[in-house]
């Protein structure tokens, strides 16, 4: 339970940090609606690139994600001050999050495709399920690293039909993505303190106007070489898209969902959004799926049956935990039962 440390809480493991609950059909809904949404997401991003250089559409991006949300968190008077303490990181996720992300996710994707960038995002189970082991959020199993294995090795095999090219305008595209799922990753595990702690709503929002902040000196030779006559209105579209269904409700709900589920078991389900991208491609371009994809489509599947069949945590998060909140409900009596293995 949020705020509360039982003497059987795992080392490393903040006195802050909720615990995680089974799955219940509200957290598989939204996982789901999560997934469809940013299945969207590279398609999104080719669109815009074609009129906005790749550090100032993140910078817009993010600019107009940081307005909404501020306006959201004022009119509710839920937007906490942050503590002295938190501002490093705050600072830290905002460079992460916003200038080096963004770059290298719209670099990459102009320089390869929405399939590359599926590839390499697949990797973020695998990521963020070291990261949390590593920090101590969850324990080492067996099952954990499967389930992260297998469906990224299912996305994997989904794009292996694509011809992969290692070299030239490819490779560099690729490094560039490889950056991305990197900084993606740390973002995710990185922000939970501040979820935690604030809500996911007003530590997007700090993230966000940190790293927009930052991003500002970065983007003044762009911003006055674009043509913004010229800019396409598809392009347009595609920031809309990024900037509100992708930076406000996709990354409030991811939040939301890595505070009441295991991290693992968010990132490794959600990563069906890259065979989705796919099959939207797929439908563009009259393509039939191959037999790669229905391999892929299998092995990503299992991942999530193994993550969805976890067993149950010891602690149960109480059905009035609101991670939207600053404030947290008062601690229940630790729950003693022995753990289940």
């Amino acid at each position: 339970m949020a705020g509360t440390r039982s003497d059987n809480q795992p080392a490393g493991v903040s006195g802050n940090e909720p615990t995680f609950r089974d799955a219940r059909p509200a957290d598989i809904g939204v996982l789901l609606l999560i997934t469809i949404l940013a299945s969207f997401t590279p398609i999104a991003v080719q669109a815009a690139v074609r009129s906005f250089p790749p550090i100032l559409g993140g910078v817009l991006r993010f600019a107009i994600a940081s307005a909404l949300l501020g306006a959201m968190l004022a009119s509710r008077r839920k937007l906490p001050r942050l503590r002295r303490s938190d501002f490093l990181r705050v600072i830290l996720l905002g460079l992460v999050c916003v200038p080096i992300n963004q770059f290298a996710f719209w670099g990459g994707v102009g320089l390869a495709n929405p399939s590359h960038s599926a590839m390499f995002y697949s990797s973020t189970p695998v990521l963020v399920t070291l990261m949390v082991c590593l920090i101590g959020v969850e324990k080492w199993s067996i099952r954990i690293v499967l389930a992260a294995v297998l469906a990224s090795a299912g996305v994997v095999a989904i794009l292996i039909h694509s011809g992969l090219q290692l070299r030239g305008r490819y490779f560099r595209g690729d490094l560039l993505l490889l950056l991305a799922a990197l900084t993606w990753s740390g973002y995710l595990v990185f922000s939970r303190p501040l979820n935690a702690r604030y809500g996911s709503l007003a530590t997007q929002f700090w993230v966000f106007l940190a790293g927009t902040a930052i991003s500002i000196p970065l983007v003044g030779a762009d911003s006055f070489s674009v043509h913004w006559a010229h800019i396409l209105w598809i392009s347009w579209i595609g920031l809309f898209y990024l900037s509100v269904v992708i930076a406000v409700l996709v990354f409030f709900l991811f939040n939301w969902s890595m505070m009441r589920q295991p991290p693992s078991r968010v990132s490794t389900f959600t990563n069906a959004a890259y065979p989705l991208t796919l099959i939207w491609e797929a439908l563009i371009h009259h393509r039939l799926p191959s037999p790669w994809f229905l391999l892929g489509s299998l092995l990503l599947l299992s991942g999530m049956a193994l993550t969805l069949s976890r067993p149950r945590a010891k602690v149960i998060v109480a059905e009035d935990f609101d991670p939207v909140s600053p404030q947290q409900p008062s601690a229940p009596p630790p729950d003693n039962r022995p753990e289940r293995v």
